[in-house]
């Protein structure tokens, strides 16, 4: 699997290669492997996304304040894996983005299949979903199927992510995607599986591009307003 978003338009599709992975989010997988994060990201003056931790609000359930502190330090973590994963022309840097994320941990007996199910769909306004593979143990392998619209019975692409490769879906284009864990006769293989959805915040924008104007010192220290500039 090539790396690279650069079909992203053209196909709707496009693999992507994942950094490496930090031991939060890793450690994530081990001790909350189901539990949902939201992140709102927003472009700075400093040309770069800006990845805010969402606290559930007022959900059944919320957690606590340990809770929350491993929720964010998960989240920076996890934040720090998407920067450089999103990260394309694609992306509107005028907008707020609400990235809805899900850890999946599946196991599949040996020389079985099982489906990786995610906990929920994309949300109706989701522009861009992407589906990456974290982490496997044991022989065994990913297939992942895209679909466009109407339900044809012919994918768009038949895909085998291995760990550290990803796909990075336009919405517009993949309307459904399918993943099974497929494991080899010499036992049972585990695989973590990272699901984002990302669709426009609501609310008006809050955007560090907008209300933090970049800072360049001048002559004899004096501060100059300038627009930040654009990829």
């Amino acid at each position: 699997m090539r790396t690279g978003a650069h079909g992203l338009r053209e196909h709707g599709f496009a693999p992507v290669g994942l950094p490496p992975v930090p031991a939060a989010v890793t450690a994530g997988f081990r001790d909350h492997p189901y539990r949902t994060l939201r992140l709102r990201m927003s472009w700075t003056a400093d040309d770069d996304w800006l990845f805010q931790y969402v606290p559930p609000s007022g959900a059944p359930g919320a957690p606590g304040p340990v809770r929350e502190l491993a929720d964010r330090r998960l989240a920076a973590g996890l934040g720090s894996l998407l920067r450089r994963t999103l990260s394309g022309p694609w992306l509107d840097v005028h907008a707020d983005w609400l990235i809805c994320l899900h850890r999946v941990r599946t196991v599949a007996p040996a020389g079985t299949s099982v489906r990786v199910e995610l906990p929920e769909p994309p949300p109706p306004d989701c522009a861009f979903t992407l589906v990456a593979v974290v982490a496997r143990e044991g022989d065994g392998s990913l297939r992942s199927r895209l679909y466009g619209p109407g339900g044809a019975s012919a994918p768009l692409l038949e895909a085998a992510p291995r760990p550290g490769q990803g796909l990075l879906l336009d919405r517009r284009t993949v309307t459904d995607d399918l993943h099974e864990l497929l494991a080899g006769p010499g036992g049972p293989v585990t695989q973590d599986l990272l699901s984002a959805h990302l669709a426009p915040a609501a609310g008006p924008v809050a955007s560090a591009l907008r209300v933090r104007p970049m800072l360049v010192r001048g002559p004899a220290g004096t501060l100059i307003h300038t627009r930040p500039s654009l990829r």
